[in-house]
């Protein structure tokens, strides 16, 4: 009796190393790209019914008031607006495809190594590039020196700049 309850005990165990026939659903990276697809098509749809209703209003326009321009430029601006977005979704209904190809054959090739997958330099990776790309590009140099010098502890050696048009004042001690 013993024995046969250690060979189902055993059957069980191995039975249980399977490799996962949907292993998409379990990577962030995957599901983080469509999400992104998602979200970009409904921002294509809400910015096709504003385009609709800028055709509306510069339908409406009388031609010689100052209106038109400006309904115009609105009109314009959503189509190159609408163009973006659907450029953008594209993008990312590809990316998430490419991405559910490469799931599936990494996911095999470390399930048979008997590995981790994803790999969490491979997730930490994407989201730092997330959190880069994201990131406000801003090449100002001098929010960077500022940015420098407030995370060191650096006394400034620029003047304060003035609020409201006053001058400013710098601070002095008088022996």
């Amino acid at each position: 009796m013993r024995i046969l309850m250690l060979l189902v005990l055993y059957f069980m165990v191995m039975a249980c190393n399977k490799p996962n026939p949907n292993p998409e659903l379990s990577d962030e990276i995957y599901s983080d790209l469509s999400s992104n697809a998602e979200a970009a098509k409904k921002d294509v749809e809400s910015e096709k019914k504003k385009l609709e209703g800028f055709k509306k209003d510069l339908g409406a326009v009388v031609p010689q008031s100052g209106k038109i321009k400006y309904a115009q430029k609105r009109f314009f601006e959503s189509g190159a607006n609408l163009a973006r977005l659907e450029q953008q979704a594209k993008f990312f209904e590809l990316k998430a495809q490419a991405r559910l190809k490469y799931t599936k054959l990494e996911y095999l090739k470390a399930f048979k190594d008997g590995k981790p997958w994803p790999t969490p330099e491979e997730l930490e990776s994407y989201k730092t590039y997330n959190l880069m790309s994201k990131k406000d590009p801003s090449w100002d140099s001098r929010k960077r020196v500022q940015a420098y010098e407030k995370e060191n502890g650096i006394v400034s050696a620029v003047k304060p700049k003035a609020e409201g048009g006053k001058k400013a004042e710098i601070k002095t001690t008088e022996k």
